[in-house]
């Protein structure tokens, strides 16, 4: 297996034009960054959140998340699928105005108000991802998926922003330090508010408690380091942010209802039987 450095999907990365992919049940917690965010769901039902509005889209609905927006996903049904498509601000072209300074009342679509050409464009873009094609085709597809979802969306003016409002600021700085030790005291201390505001904030806003947040950060990164890195356990208990080996593994049993070992062997043999299954369509 490969070393390489694995990042969790929300930490802030550059360089990243377009990033696209297809998966089956997506459980996600809340999250922000700089990209636009477009997410079919294919079959099945996942419950979304944007900006504190939740939502349960099922097959052939769509929700679009605009930059700098908190975010989340829960599957509903086990047989849910999905595509997402994230996409960098340098191929907004003329629309960079609108993402960035207006907000969806409505931001998710059903079946019925999207168009065939969006369903198209969404796939183009999996498989320009696929097959590393020119940006320029990436960005006329983008153009033509907003050009027909822009107008359903009701577009109003951002409010004006109060540096960052709490709950985009606490996501924000969760995300940039879950791999250190943190309390609820000492990031409300950093906010600038009491941690009984902060608890609200949890409670009200994300629908979740803190610990329970830190840790399911801290448990995907720890699931991506599983898959990518040969790290041992408390290599990678201690990358993910967990103070012991023994958390970790309580902590990921709980979760997952499987050891992080189980879960590495299980990673490790879909990846091989891939590569295999490559090889023979090469052959």
């Amino acid at each position: 297996m490969e070393k390489r450095k694995a990042y969790a999907y929300y930490e802030e990365r550059s360089g990243r034009e377009l990033q696209v992919e297809m998966g089956k049940r997506l459980n996600f917690p809340s999250h922000l960054h700089g990209e636009l965010e477009l997410f079919l769901v294919q079959s099945g039902c996942v419950c979304v959140g944007i900006d504190g509005e939740f939502r349960e889209l099922k097959a052939g609905e769509l929700a679009v998340v605009f930059p700098n927006t908190v975010h989340s996903y829960q599957c509903r049904e086990a047989d849910s699928r999905y595509m997402m498509a994230v996409c960098s601000t340098s191929l907004m072209g003329d629309y960079f105005p609108s993402l960035t300074q207006c907000r969806p009342r409505r931001p998710y679509l059903c079946g019925k108000a999207l168009d065939p050409d969006v369903l198209y464009a969404l796939h183009s873009l999996y498989r320009c991802r696929c097959t590393g094609a020119d940006s320029s085709i990436s960005r006329a597809l983008l153009h033509l998926i907003l050009a027909h979802v822009l107008p359903e969306l009701s577009l109003e003016p951002a409010p004006e922003p109060k540096a960052m409002d709490l709950t985009s600021s606490v996501v924000r700085y969760i995300m940039r330090n879950f791999r250190q030790p943190l309390s609820l005291e000492h990031i409300a201390k950093e906010l600038g508010v009491s941690k009984y505001h902060l608890s609200h904030v949890f409670s009200a806003r994300l629908h979740t408690s803190f610990r329970e947040y830190v840790n399911a950060l801290r448990l995907d990164c720890a699931r991506d380091l599983l898959a990518a890195t040969e790290l041992s356990m408390l290599e990678v208990s201690m990358e993910s942010g967990f103070d012991s080996l023994r958390t970790f593994n309580r902590v990921f049993q709980e979760r997952f209802r499987q050891t992080p070992s189980q879960y590495r062997k299980s990673r490790t043999g879909a990846l091989w039987g891939a590569q295999d299954g490559q090889r023979r369509k090469g052959a």
